[in-house]
């Protein structure tokens, strides 16, 4: 019985330092695709006022305007992508830690 409860209890601290580890794995990828999108945009705002800057007429630049909407979204679309990316592969990894998790204390309580 001992030996179960001491079993029980390091499967117990391996899945929280598992769980621990994952969540800032997810956590520094979240950081770094922020930051990409953060460098991204500084480089695309000075772009953006170039742009303004050297448009002679509102013509020009309603085009110009006009143009960027699309790379924009593009944009936006594919930040969200990674995003719940991310998320969708942590949440994976807990529910796969959870699910070993759950099947150790089964396994403890059967041979009880």
């Amino acid at each position: 019985m001992p030996e179960q409860l001491i079993m029980s209890h390091k499967t117990n601290i391996s899945t929280l330092f598992t769980l621990t580890g994952q969540m800032f794995d997810g956590y520094r990828k979240l950081v770094e695709l922020n930051l990409a999108a953060a460098r991204a945009a500084g480089a695309e705002s000075l772009k953006l006022c170039e742009e303004i800057l050297s448009s002679t007429t509102p013509e020009e630049l309603l085009t110009r305007h006009a143009g960027r909407l699309q790379p924009e979204a593009e944009q936006v679309r594919s930040y969200a992508s990674q995003f719940c990316d991310i998320l969708r592969d942590t949440q994976s990894k807990w529910m796969q830690a959870a699910q070993a998790q759950y099947d150790a204390k089964n396994q403890y309580h059967s041979k009880s």
